[in-house]
């Protein structure tokens, strides 16, 4: 097969417009991630984190303590990596970190000494000043709330609790 001087032409005329075109840019990508915690309870049961429970006594005469876990007393606490939360802890039903108070599920005036703490029971009381600091690691965190029942006059008998709110500040 030969091809003119013509043919050549008209094939060299039409190759640019053959061609694909070619145009170049760039796309951005970003994420942002916020400071955040999460903190409650890690079942459907809402943000409670459970009750630590004293046990049942007839008699006050000897300390009580007792240790949370999880789901039961204990506080679970989920922040971004490298974040930095406190969990403070109220009064409960006295109002005063120092003196809290269960009361008589049946008459309010009928009440039980307690204290709740940070490190061991009858070490440095779970307050909602300086409370308890720790650092996210992006996974749940848990973390042991340790009660103690002083030795007291055992008041009448029944079923005594307190509700103490959890703030965690990041």
């Amino acid at each position: 097969m030969r091809i003119n001087g013509q043919g050549l032409l008209l094939l060299l005329t039409l190759a640019p417009q053959l061609a694909a075109p070619l145009f170049a840019a760039t796309l951005s990508v970003q994420a942002t991630l916020l400071p955040a915690c999460e903190a409650g309870s890690s079942t459907s049961t809402g943000t409670a984190f459970g009750t630590l429970n004293f046990g049942n006594y007839a008699s006050l005469s000897n300390v009580i303590n007792a240790t949370s876990a999880q789901l039961a007393g204990s506080i679970r606490v989920k922040c971004v990596n490298g974040l930095s939360y406190k969990i403070l802890l109220d009064g409960g039903n006295s109002g005063d970190v120092t003196n809290r108070k269960m009361v008589n599920t049946s008459n309010a005036s009928l009440t039980l000494l307690y204290n709740l703490y940070s490190d061991r029971p009858g070490g440095t009381i779970w307050n909602n000043t300086s409370g308890v600091s720790e650092i996210g690691n992006g996974t749940d965190q848990w973390h042991t709330v340790f009660g103690r029942v002083p030795a007291q006059t055992t008041p009448a008998s029944g079923v005594y609790s307190d509700t103490v709110n959890v703030t965690v500040i990041w």
